[in-house]
């Protein structure tokens, strides 16, 4: 008797798992940023940047550097403004 409610005790918690886990983040981008950098990234260690999703919380500029890494910074701040212009040109 003990092993049958351990047993159907383990299946209820897989299914409510399921069930959470098959929901979560269903209508959420894959790339949004829910913080920013503190530092100034030099010029001439990013290679791109890109805006992340309309469906997003929170408007961020998304810079890719020559290495590859992924870094979310302030579309406000004065030192992202002047890289974007510059990456544009």
């Amino acid at each position: 008797m003990r092993t049958l409610s351990a047993l159907l005790m383990v299946l209820l918690l897989c299914s409510v798992q399921q069930v959470y886990s098959g929901n979560q983040d269903a209508n959420t981008p894959a790339e949004c940023c829910y913080g920013f950098l503190r530092v100034e990234i030099p010029l001439k260690r990013i290679a791109s940047y890109r805006w992340t999703s309309s469906n997003c919380r929170q408007k961020a500029i998304i810079l890719r550097t020559v290495i590859g890494k992924q870094w979310c910074a302030d579309p406000d701040a004065s030192w992202v403004k002047e890289h974007m212009k510059k990456l544009q040109s």
